[in-house]
């Protein structure tokens, strides 16, 4: 009975030889990144089906163009979302300008009215009308903080 020899690894094709005949092992795998295969695969492609090359190369370019316009699609997106966004802060931005012009106002009308009412001899409807005031004006800053 001869010995199987054990494999040294030395050599690329190594064959274990038995009783029952010559049995081979042979594993390979090959990586890459990309649309396209290394230029050896593109030739073995070419060489085992005539135009296999080219049909790769065509499906690359139509995968690029489609990653191109999605891309494209997207950017479109993004900017119609951010302008938008844009305007809707603007539009918060001029109610709050108008809600503090429109405050100032009121609290000058009521300071100026109970000078008025208060220097004419009218100090009950004066307090009363600056202390409604101040109330009404407290109350609602009081309700817009809560809120925010």
């Amino acid at each position: 009975m001869d010995e199987t020899p054990s494999p040294t690894g030395n050599e690329p094709n190594q064959s274990l030889k038995s009783e029952q005949g010559i049995h081979a092992l042979e594993a390979q795998s090959l990586t890459y990144s990309g649309p396209l295969p290394p230029s050896s695969e593109m030739q073995r492609y070419e060489a085992i089906t005539p135009g296999a090359a080219d049909r790769i190369l065509v499906m690359a370019e139509q995968q690029q163009r489609h990653r191109h316009e999605q891309e494209s699609k997207e950017n479109d997106a993004n900017w119609r979302i951010a302008e938008s966004n844009i305007r809707a802060q603007d539009a918060n931005i001029s109610e709050i300008k108008r809600g503090q012009w429109m405050a100032y106002s009121l609290c000058a009308g009521f300071i100026v009215t109970t000078l008025v009412l208060g220097l004419n001899g009218q100090e009950v409807t004066a307090s009363t009308l600056g202390l409604g005031g101040i109330v009404a004006l407290a109350t609602v800053f009081i309700k817009v903080r809560k809120k925010q």
